[in-house]
């Protein structure tokens, strides 16, 4: 079982209009709620491949009901805690005549102690022998200690972990051991306190965390990933495509990594299901994810090169 874990996941209305007229009525030409948050989106490519996976994390209100409601229709596995206060908001305005888009963002809940208690100690029960992708930001009220804590409680039971963080969370948790990072180059840059720009400056920097991690991938785009470990080093070039949206391609990445490795994959095989996975993201809409077989198709273009 792949656990995958949200604290901060969103209920989104997306609203087209022709074009914003401002002190007037505005006709919404087509509406949509989608539910979105990375480890959602993992969650949704797991299952696309055929993994099994359950979503944890913290909803509240009626919002919270709506998300939960959402994700399980989808099929998702659900086991999420409440909060008093209510799951955030996204609004986002498609002006179809400019091609244009805004988009309004609710602050994050504020989670009580209790109420991350009660998370904590669900995700300390996670079985031996697990996989757990914790991604995203972290709401209100909740430190960013929290990953590492996570981590440090799970490292006796085989589970592996696999964060995709930026800032301080990133940075305590590397410090707590986790299995796999997944920053992006701008985030790694961060963590390493350097302006990172190309291949070389990610195979330079690396190896000081990989005493903490077994493994790190960082993400670069349309130029694919920077990817090491002890013994290997790789840059996993993707095939150029038309791309429609990026929104959720490094949760697409991850998602395919995470699967391949649950299921026995070597970790250059992992990679290049991860890149494909990404890659076919980029192909739809925001919040549509590939078919598998469109997966499959990319997969076999990908570009392996050995460091």
């Amino acid at each position: 079982m792949i656990y995958t874990v949200t604290l901060n996941p969103s209920l989104d209305r997306i609203v087209d209009i022709d074009e914003l007229i401002y002190d007037d009525v505005n006709r919404i030409l087509e509406e949509k709620r989608l539910v979105s948050g990375k480890a959602i989106s993992v969650a949704r490519v797991i299952r696309g491949l055929g993994g099994h996976t359950c979503l944890m994390g913290l909803v509240g209100g009626y919002n919270g009901h709506e998300v939960e409601g959402r994700l399980i229709s989808e099929g998702i596995v659900c086991d999420l805690g409440k909060i008093n206060a209510e799951t955030r908001t996204n609004i986002v305005i498609h002006q179809r005549r400019k091609k244009l888009q805004t988009l309004f963002s609710a602050s994050d809940p504020e989670v009580a102690p209790p109420e991350l208690a009660i998370l904590y100690s669900k995700l300390c029960d996670i079985p031996r022998d697990s996989y757990v992708v914790l991604s995203g930001t972290l709401p209100a009220g909740v430190t960013e200690n929290f990953y590492a804590q996570i981590i440090t409680s799970l490292a006796g039971k085989n589970v592996r972990v696999i964060v995709d963080a930026d800032g301080e969370a990133l940075r305590r948790s590397v410090m707590a051991r986790p299995f796999l990072i997944k920053p992006n180059i701008h985030e790694f840059g961060r963590l390493v306190e350097k302006n990172v720009k190309e291949v070389k400056d990610v195979i330079e920097n690396v190896e000081p965390y990989l005493s903490h991690t077994h493994y790190i991938v960082v993400s670069m785009g349309a130029r694919g990933v920077v990817a090491a470990s002890e013994t290997e080093r790789y840059h996993i070039v993707p095939p150029k495509v038309n791309v429609k949206s990026q929104i959720g391609a490094g949760d697409a990445l991850v998602g395919g990594l995470v699967y391949a490795l649950s299921v026995g994959s070597s970790f250059v095989d992992a990679l290049t299901l991860g890149v494909a996975c990404g890659t076919a993201s980029t192909l739809n809409a925001a919040g549509a994810f590939p078919s598998r077989d469109g997966v499959e198709n990319i997969r076999k273009e990908v570009l392996v090169k050995t460091i």
